[in-house]
């Protein structure tokens, strides 16, 4: 019988914390508020205060990663909505504990650094695998509902660390065989493969960038003279055909030939109208070849939903399959183009599964109906440059102070007012480095800037490309989305970057004795 003494207890209870956070951060915004307490619990049960407190001199970085927390305190002075801002500061505390806790508990065994990095991996993939059954057995609108548990811009954030945790154990865990690293590939192939079904850019574009710059890690640290000609060959090639199929792909939504002869009549014998200055969409004006008395009577024919509530998508639909909005043109269209007209489909693009089209004409037609109309409703880019614009006004203008921890949403909400803007309220600055800088001016946002460069002045080379790649992840995300704002993004941010900085050691892991 074995017998365990107090200490190893409360680390087996530690290292079923650590795989509870790891199962909750793709699933559940409560289950990591639980695992966040009970982390916490756990390590004031411990009671070894003398040894906590050596571990922590002995590791400054702790306190100087805590110290943004504590100046974000200072944000709560300026505010008026005090409520408001100690519920925002509660929810940073995962920067206060995460770090604390995860650098004085015991080191983790190889063993069970392993587990945490494949439970994470595991329960990520397996979410994967539930989204997409939804999207087999249910009519997906849009494509944010395949993120069945939290927000798919932060569950993307767990799907990009997972495909870097499988490319540690595919392409560094040289102790594998080769059937057990080609399964790591295949499931960061798999990874890869659902963030382009998913439609999520924001992750797509921090996808390309962190392999890029993986791959450049790779054949310049082992100094492969040939590996790197042909890497930046291929990159060359790569690149220019990318952007040479953008291109075409681009000239040919927006191109048309307006020196063409239009038909005057339908095939019936009615009258075409004709709007050349109408929007382009799929190579062709909207407008154009639009007989609106056919295209009623012959609609009502085919479906039971009125023909006004279809209108403006049934003509985007015809135009961007190439036919005329008369009669004849609706009786080409089939079954399926009927169900995606009475669900909202505009554009036959987007019924497309991957593919460049399908990402870049909604932002296409949406500049499009900007530059006619000043909209900015059907596109989260131009929503985003105008929160931008908005958030960069409020901010010069509190420069040093910020306007409070809670105020800073109904500033923002002042600013659009002012502007005429058509955004609704509440949606934030969707730019990290701006949120802090409303909210605590210039200083809280040089913390926050501090806060990702400060481990490098700690740890130097001491840091892996794996921690260098998770910080760019981070870093490219608060670019366009409010990460730290949310249980999801701040609690990623920081479990894991604690778990980099004072857990993560390649040579436990991939230790022989240790498999």
């Amino acid at each position: 019988m074995i017998i365990l003494n107090r200490r190893e207890i409360h680390h087996i209870i530690y290292f079923f914390l650590l795989l509870f956070m790891v199962v909750a951060i793709p699933t559940s915004n409560y289950m990591m508020s639980m695992a966040g307490i009970f982390l916490s619990a756990n390590w004031i049960a411990e009671w070894n205060w003398k040894e906590k407190w050596q571990r922590l001199k002995e590791n400054k970085l702790v306190f100087a990663l805590g110290c943004f927390f504590l100046l974000f305190l200072f944000a709560l002075l300026p505010t008026d909505h005090l409520a408001l801002g100690f519920d925002n500061a509660l929810s940073k505390l995962p920067l206060l504990y995460a770090p604390l806790i995860l650098a004085t508990e015991d080191e983790l065994s190889g063993r069970e650094l392993r587990w945490v990095l494949n439970i994470f991996i595991a329960c990520v993939t397996v979410v994967t695998f539930l989204s997409i059954s939804f999207l087999f057995f249910n009519e997906v609108q849009d494509y944010r509902e395949l993120s069945l548990f939290i927000s798919h811009i932060r569950f993307s954030f767990s799907i990009l660390l997972s495909v870097l945790f499988c490319l540690l154990f595919a392409f560094t865990g040289r102790c594998y065989n080769l059937y057990v690293r080609a399964v790591y590939a295949l499931i960061a192939l798999w990874l890869v493969a659902y963030m382009f079904v998913a439609q999520t850019v924001t992750g797509i574009c921090i996808l390309v960038f962190s392999l890029f710059v993986f791959i450049v890690y790779l054949l310049f640290a082992k100094k492969q003279i040939v590996g790197r000609r042909w890497f930046l060959a291929f990159v060359f090639v790569a690149l220019a055909g990318c952007l040479g199929y953008v291109g075409w792909v681009t000239a040919d939504y927006f191109c048309y030939d307006d020196r063409q002869v239009l038909d005057k009549v339908t095939a019936r014998g009615n009258p075409y109208t004709h709007d050349a200055a109408s929007i382009v969409e799929n190579g062709s004006p909207i407008d154009i070849y639009l007989c609106e008395s056919e295209l009623q009577a012959t609609w009502q024919e085919h479906s039971l939903v009125p023909y006004q509530d279809v209108k403006p998508t049934l003509v985007r639909y015809l135009n961007s399959k190439g036919l005329r909005k008369d009669a004849e043109g609706v009786d080409q269209l089939s079954e399926r183009d009927f169900d995606n007209i009475e669900n909202g489909i505009a554009n036959v693009a987007y019924t497309e599964m991957i593919g460049i089209r399908r990402a870049l004409y909604p932002t296409f037609f949406s500049w499009s109906l900007y530059r006619r109309t000043g909209m900015t409703a059907n596109s989260s880019l131009l929503q985003r440059v105008e929160l931008w614009r908005a958030s960069s006004a409020v901010f010069v203008r509190h420069f040093w102070t910020g306007v409070g921890a809670g105020d800073h949403k109904q500033a923002l909400d002042e600013e659009l007012a002012a502007r005429g803007s058509e955004l609704r309220h509440g949606m934030g600055c969707h730019n990290q480095f701006l949120t802090f800088g409303v909210m605590g001016g210039v200083f809280l946002l040089l913390a926050f800037a501090g806060l990702l460069i400060v481990p490098f002045c700690f740890k130097g080379n001491n840091l892996t490309i794996y921690y260098v790649l998770f910080v760019l992840l981070v870093f490219l995300s608060c670019l366009t989305e409010d990460t730290l704002e949310t249980q999801a993004g701040i609690t990623f941010y920081a479990f894991f970057n604690a778990f980099f900085l004072f857990c993560f050691d390649m040579k436990k892991i991939f230790n022989h004795h240790n498999l």
